[in-house]
């Protein structure tokens, strides 16, 4: 029965942003290896599992990939895949497709790189079952092209058909190779191994078409466990289980009514994570006037850390004070607001407003849930300002 894991964006070899200048050395070195240790986890618990692939749909690496420790990491692993039995799939993404040229022919025997046409490759499984896997690579950043259109049918003499699909449910033309879940249907392929959303999600159960998130957390946005997907043939289908394998966490942690400085600080010394937690803090409801003019000043954030032991498994980067304005129409208004933002956020893809000279990182967070849910909140903000208080 086939088995493989399912590792959408991996990033290995970029590194973590938005951490605090004071970070004690020992999470210096947890944030630095976080990538390659994850991967490494990865490998072995493929070898455990006894599976028969590992998928990687699109931005395994960061950037061209060029540097020794990136390709010496990527090589061993592929190497102990190869001693176990185990074959590789895998395409080239937005964030990596420069380094389709460069490293694909460098890497063991047991590694199959979809090109930048659409491909379909069949393989064996362990126990002789035929696999059809079907995928492309980026040929360039952006993958305005419809490619979901050149993907065949399910091909009726072979067991299993499973699609590798690096992109974002949207509209043909938008960035990031859209599709819609309706057309992957129609293909009638067994699972969608997908790529580029880096939340971990189930777009359609049955078949699976799913995200499996990212392997190791990047940024404070990213939270919570991190990993990739084990999927089995259950008798029933193809059924993905989440694997944890990022030794890393970011951790969002809401604190209401701290009574003062020293109660905040008990309670923060009182939290508890399995992990090594890069921790954002939000207080709400009554905050000392204290805490609120070293938030002002900017050194709320410097005073936690002080007072809290370098040795823990959790480091405060980032504290946020609820100071949320009840958004009001100004007595002139003539329209609806609340109707227009929506408008804003539900019609055109953001990123058509913006110029193919904004770099790729921004593109991206325009295109995620979190970019889309702070453009609604500064609308708010700025539609508040004239408002009656």
């Amino acid at each position: 029965m086939l088995s493989f894991i399912h590792a959408g964006d991996v990033h290995l070899g970029n590194p973590f942003t938005g951490l605090s200048k004071n970070l004690p050395k020992a999470f210096q070195d947890a944030v630095a290896d976080a990538g390659y240790v994850a991967f490494d986890r990865l490998i072995q618990e493929a070898i455990q599992q006894q599976v028969d692939f590992v998928l990687f749909p699109g931005d395994l690496m960061h950037g061209a990939g060029q540097t020794a420790r990136l390709q010496a990491t990527l090589v061993k692993g592929f190497l102990a895949l190869k001693e176990a039995g185990i074959q590789v799939v895998l395409s080239f993404g937005n964030h990596d497709y420069q380094a389709y040229e460069g490293v694909k022919n460098a890497w063991p025997d047991n590694v199959y790189v979809f090109g930048q046409e659409v491909q379909e490759k069949i393989l064996m499984t362990r126990t002789g079952e035929r696999v059809a896997f079907v995928g492309f690579s980026y040929r360039d950043r952006s993958e305005r092209r419809d490619r979901l259109v050149d993907f065949p049918v399910r091909n009726e003499s072979i067991d299993y058909e499973v699609g590798l699909y690096h992109g974002a449910v949207g509209q043909v033309g938008d960035d990031y190779a859209a599709f819609s879940i309706e057309e992957m249907l129609q293909k009638n392929y067994d699972y969608w191994a997908l790529g580029h959303i880096h939340i971990r999600e189930v777009l359609h159960e049955h078949p699976v078409i799913a995200y499996s998130g990212n392997l190791q957390g990047l940024n404070r946005k990213e939270t919570g466990p991190k990993g990739a997907l084990l999927v089995r043939d259950s008798g029933q289908g193809l059924e993905p289980t989440f694997l944890s394998l990022a030794p890393v966490r970011f951790e969002t942690l809401e604190m209401t009514d701290c009574r003062s400085f020293l109660d905040f600080i008990g309670q923060l010394k009182q939290v508890e994570f399995d992990s090594t937690t890069l921790l954002s803090i939000e207080l709400n409801g009554d905050i000392p006037a204290e805490m609120q003019a070293d938030q002002a000043d900017g050194r709320l954030l410097d005073k936690v850390q002080l007072a809290l032991p370098e040795s823990g498994k959790v480091w405060p980067i980032h504290i946020a004070l609820s100071h949320k304005q009840k958004l009001v129409k100004p007595a002139f208004a003539q329209m609806d607001f609340d109707q227009a933002i929506r408008q804003t956020i539900e019609g055109q893809p953001l990123t058509a407003n913006l110029s193919d000279e904004v770099p790729l990182p921004i593109r991206d967070y325009f295109t995620s849930k979190e970019g889309q849910q702070a453009v609604q909140e500064a609308l708010e903000e700025l539609f508040s300002e004239g408002g009656e208080s």
